[in-house]
C-alpha cells in the first residue's frame, strides 16, 4: 500500500511540474493592454491596465526599482500585499499630486 501511495505522489509531482513549465511558456505574453508587472521579493506576476502603468505614481515606483533588475521587466519592489491596496487606490480614488512624495515612501521598501 504504501509503494502505490509513494508511486502516486511522485506522478502528481511530475505531473505538477508539467504544468508549471506549460503555465510559465504561457504567462511571457500579455492580452493586449496589459502589461506583466513583478511585485515584491517573490516577484508575484500582475497584469496591469496601461492606465495604471503609466499613472505618475506607480512611474516613479517602477524607475525606484528598475535600477536594480533586468531592463526588460517592470518590477516593483513593494510587499505584495501594499501593492494590491495601491491597485485599489489607484482604481478607486487618484491620489493628489500633493501626496506622491509619501505615497512613494509609503509603498517603496
Amino acid at each position: 500500500m504504501a509503494g502505490k501511495f509513494h508511486r502516486l505522489r511522485s506522478v502528481l509531482k511530475r505531473w505538477n511540474s508539467r504544468n508549471r513549465l506549460a503555465a510559465a511558456a504561457d504567462d511571457d505574453e500579455a492580452p493586449a493592454g496589459l502589461h506583466p508587472v513583478y511585485v515584491g521579493k517573490s516577484r508575484r506576476r500582475y497584469l496591469i491596465s496601461s492606465r495604471l502603468v503609466d499613472h505618475p505614481l506607480f512611474q516613479v515606483l517602477i524607475d525606484q526599482h528598475s535600477a536594480d533588475d533586468d531592463p526588460g521587466a517592470v518590477v516593483v519592489g513593494c510587499e505584495v500585499v501594499l501593492f494590491e491596496h495601491l491597485l485599489w487606490m489607484l482604481e478607486n480614488g487618484d491620489p493628489s499630486p500633493e501626496a506622491f512624495d509619501e505615497l512613494v515612501e509609503f509603498y517603496a521598501c
